[in-house]
């Protein structure tokens, strides 16, 4: 058992909320696995840390999306009180709290209480999108939380991330408590069920550290395996709409395969016969465009004009300048490049995909 599992005692907690109601054997599935984490996680854990203590050091380039937070947080803490400043609500920071009995838990990075009114903030520092505060799973969780643990007549739950924009807010009143609470326990009474369903899907599957066994997924692919590839046309509409749901699964699954074979590659290359590792085409780019400038300008290997043309304007790069120096939202930076480029703005179309209809 790793620490997380320790501090969540194996029990479900809010964070994972989203994936364990779509697939109820979900947990159980996973409770062997040790937590996996990536270089973005590590950099969130950082500025989450940030945010509960600002002389926490992160590096230089996470800062600015702290700052933005910080900014959005207070601004929403001035939504539910606007003398917060002069009469500030209790303040709890990365508390976890436990459902009665210790059915479930979950941790808040955010949670003020003043006047019967509580406030749940939760950060969320990726550029993924992620559902708006009124639908979000992990704040519902969060909200029976609190309504078990103060005496309050509504909860404002809210998401605030940086890179996407406004913050999104919503407000359970005290006549909803008793609604979200069954709707929650009901998940929980399920993922408890000797016979908790396991349900493929590519949300649930995306982050799922046992999809390399889950049943479910090995399901979905022997069912897939069966088809013939030279007769994907003689297939009915309802059976290929039947079929949809297993695809992104089965296309987790054989990208977490992959990764695998070359980890096992890299360590024993001589069991793997007939196969072999080849690295990629690589690419370069300018560290320091300025001084780039400058030198090609004096080699007098480009005049300006040549060299104006050969610049490469990165949106995502430009937006960021635009909004530092105009000091607006990543939103109205966007809005400020459409207006002033307009036509010399190529729009390409999306590549088309399956998407569930919501």
């Amino acid at each position: 058992m790793n620490d997380t599992d320790d501090i969540r005692k194996g029990r479900p907690s809010a964070s994972s909320a989203h994936y364990n109601t779509l697939c109820r054997g979900r947990h159980k599935m996973c409770m062997p696995f040790p937590e996996e984490t990536s270089a973005a996680a590590i950099d969130g854990t950082a500025q989450h840390f940030r945010m509960e203590n600002p002389t926490f050091k992160i590096r230089e380039d996470l800062i600015p999306a702290t700052e933005t937070a910080a900014e959005q947080r207070d601004s929403v803490i001035g939504l539910v009180w606007n003398d917060w400043k002069e009469n500030p609500p209790q303040v709890h920071l990365e508390q976890r709290l436990w459902y009665r009995g210790d059915r479930f838990s979950g941790q808040a990075d955010y949670v003020g209480v003043r006047d019967g009114k509580a406030l749940i903030i939760d950060y969320k520092f990726g550029r993924g999108s992620v559902s708006e505060a009124a639908t979000n799973q992990q704040l519902m969780w969060l909200a029976v939380l609190i309504d078990c643990h103060y005496k309050v007549d509504q909860v404002t739950v809210a998401i605030v991330q940086p890179h996407a924009g406004t913050p999104t807010l919503h407000t359970y009143v005290k006549e909803e408590f008793s609604k979200i609470r069954r709707r929650v326990l009901a998940v929980v009474r399920d993922i408890d069920s000797k016979h908790a369903k396991l349900r493929a899907g590519e949300v649930q599957c995306r982050y799922c550290k046992a999809i390399n066994i889950c049943p479910a997924v090995e399901g979905k692919r022997n069912a897939l395996s069966k088809l013939d590839p030279e007769k994907t046309t003689d297939l009915t509409n309802a059976h290929m709409a039947s079929i949809l749901p297993s695809l992104s699964a089965i296309r987790l699954l054989c990208d977490k395969l992959e990764d695998e074979a070359i980890e096992r590659l890299r360590e024993r290359p001589e069991l793997f016969k007939g196969w072999e590792l080849k690295t990629g085409s690589g690419r370069r780019e300018i560290t320091d465009p300025a001084k780039a400038y400058d030198d090609l300008i004096k080699a007098k290997v480009i005049d300006e004009s040549g060299l104006s043309r050969a610049m490469n304007l990165r949106l995502d790069k430009l937006k960021r300048v635009l909004q530092e120096y105009n000091e607006v939202s990543f939103r109205e930076a966007d809005a400020i490049m459409e207006e002033t480029l307009g036509g010399n703005l190529k729009k390409h179309e999306g590549k088309v995909k399956l998407c569930r209809a919501e």
